[in-house]
């Protein structure tokens, strides 16, 4: 519970601070902080999203893309058809000064096409409460329930997330 408030703590810290890595964005950190932002990785982050009904299939795939300390997204889905735009990304670590342990990652990305993620908006994609033995590679998969299946109504799906951040 305490490890989970820590990292609450430093993700709200967190999303004060950021202004915007793609562009107009810039997320200062350091050796001593407990976050580290796309500055610090090279990577992707995928979330692959399906929900299906007896009239209903939508799907969203959503691939954030960290080179050179910049976060570009690409979004396709049966709602929001196809489309790219900047994004940004924050890991926030369990502990700061030390090799490994848990962490978090945000993702945030545009939610239609035009748009760019200000500060403030909830993330795209949540990885939370994972473990690394080194912070310098998170690699993982969370696969679970969609969050609006509903059997009652009818409604099923999954939502998978990949991720691979290696440390510049």
């Amino acid at each position: 519970m305490k490890n989970t408030l820590v990292i609450l703590l430093a993700l709200a810290a967190l999303t004060h601070r950021l202004h915007a890595q793609a562009g107009q964005w810039t997320c200062r950190a350091d050796s001593l902080s407990g976050f580290n932002c796309a500055g610090y990785y090279s990577g992707t982050v995928t979330l692959v999203s399906e929900l299906r009904g007896s009239d209903l299939r939508q799907t969203l795939r959503v691939v954030a893309t960290v080179t050179n300390g910049r976060v570009s997204c690409q979004v396709s889905g049966s709602e929001v058809g196809e489309f790219g735009g900047a994004g940004m990304l924050a890991v926030a670590h369990e502990a700061a000064q030390v090799a490994g342990g848990g962490y978090s990652i945000n993702v945030w990305c545009p939610a239609s096409e035009g748009e760019q993620p200000h500060r403030g908006d909830d993330p795209m994609i949540v990885i939370m409460r994972q473990r690394a033995a080194d912070y310098a590679m998170l690699e993982g998969r969370d696969e679970h329930e969609h969050p609006d299946a509903d059997a009652v109504n009818g409604l099923s799906g999954t939502e998978t997330i990949t991720w691979s951040l290696r440390r510049r």
